[in-house]
């Protein structure tokens, strides 16, 4: 589609003073209240068989990403994006719709074969937190759990497993080990210094052992202020596959789990195996046992993370006005159905007048919530009438059955 030169002029021009309109006020405006951002991005697309619906678009659909694009990459620490960006592609590109609350076209036109569009679109913050953190991408180093490994080792050489938290084996060193905290290192999660236990603490007899329990991995990692400890095992074999007379394969095996010290709750678990290759058996089969607690590193750190920010629904003090209290066994049957709301953990009654009422309701959720819950109630001899919603309270009227 051929246009004139002066008409792309005009689109540059017209683009210029939108830019200037709109910035700084709305080109980056952050919304703390819904956690959003508005930006002002352009998008471009090829015009096909001079389909130009098509072509608009996709110049919309381009647009779109670069706006989740633009927002992500304010927010996402630099170091983040490059050790993760693979996963960061795909939470990004593979899902660009589940970021955007909405978008305007502000001016669209054609030059040649190319379909341009500006579009100011909203973004979600949230739900890029929310979906990143998922894919175990680490948005904040300050909030990630301290870790201690507790990890037992079999090697081709060990009649049996390796453990350097026994009374004679302080000083046992791992492959898989040193291979799965160095993964998670990397991700950013602060390591436990080992050395401190090994010189300092007298290991009880219970705990001189390669495979720690739940209970027992959880006692170790309480003594060392740890906040998540990772205890499991690992052991390299034999592979028959052989490359002529000298170079042979080896596998490594690591299974590991990873517990809260403050809950006990075990967030995180993975088996992982990997094979290596080397005239050497000794080298061989360390290569094994360090790749394999690489990628348990790397799966583990993604479920840490995710479970780590993981947050229940804040419970919230709600404060509910009631009108129509002089009917004193329909305010009686109110607040018992209030009680019996799933989401309640208490009601307390704050203030009686003739006809009205304030209670004070501790509820998991927000006050639009609790009002939706209620909505879905039968209240038989008495009805309700909600007529002010706002984030902690609400004003409701009983009415005659």
């Amino acid at each position: 589609m051929a246009v004139s030169s002066k008409i792309i002029i005009r689109f540059v021009i017209a683009v210029f003073s939108l830019l200037v309109v709109l910035a700084p006020s709305e080109t980056i405006q952050a919304k703390s209240r819904n956690h959003t951002k508005t930006v002002v991005v352009i998008g471009t697309s090829i015009i096909r068989q001079n389909d130009s619906a098509n072509a608009r678009e996709e110049a919309i659909s381009n647009s779109l990403v670069s706006a989740v694009n633009k927002v992500a990459v304010e927010f996402l620490p630099l170091e983040s994006i490059v050790r993760d960006f693979q996963a960061f592609n795909e939470v990004l590109y593979g899902q660009t719709a589940k970021f955007i609350q909405g978008y305007k076209v502000l001016i669209e036109s054609s030059s040649e074969d190319k379909y341009r569009v500006m579009v100011k679109a909203t973004v979600s913050i949230n739900r890029l937190k929310e979906l990143m953190s998922s894919a175990g991408i680490v948005l904040d180093k300050k909030t990630l759990p301290k870790i201690l490994f507790l990890i037992s080792e079999q090697d081709l050489e060990d009649l049996v497993p390796k453990y350097w938290w026994g009374k004679d084996s302080a000083f046992a060193k791992a492959s898989s080990a040193s291979a799965l905290a160095a993964a998670m290192k990397n991700k950013g999660f602060p390591v436990i210094d080992r050395s401190s236990m090994a010189q300092n603490t007298i290991v009880e007899a219970i705990y001189d052992k390669p495979y720690l329990n739940n209970h027992e991995a959880l006692d170790l990692g309480l003594r060392l202020k740890a906040q998540v400890v990772i205890v499991g095992n690992s052991a390299a074999n034999r592979v028959p596959n052989i490359m002529g007379e000298k170079v042979k394969s080896f596998k490594g095996i690591v299974s590991a789990r990873a517990i809260r010290t403050d809950t006990g709750a075990e967030i995180a678990s993975t088996t992982q195996t990997a094979v290596a290759a080397n005239p050497d058996e000794s080298v061989g089969a360390r290569d094994a046992l360090s790749n394999a607690g690489s990628i348990t590193g790397e799966e583990l750190a993604s479920q840490i993370v995710a479970a780590w920010h993981k947050k229940g629904k804040q419970s919230s003090m709600v404060e509910i006005m009631v009108e129509g209290t002089s009917n004193l066994a329909g305010f009686v049957k109110f607040r018992r159905i209030i009680n019996d709301t799933s989401g309640v953990k208490n009601l307390q009654i704050k203030e009686m007048k003739s006809d009205e009422a304030t209670i004070i309701v501790d509820f998991q959720g927000n006050a639009k919530e609790l009002a939706d819950a209620l909505m879905l109630k039968t209240f038989e001899s008495i009805g309700i009438n909600i007529y002010e919603v706002s984030q902690n309270h609400l004003r409701i009227e009983l009415i005659p059955g």
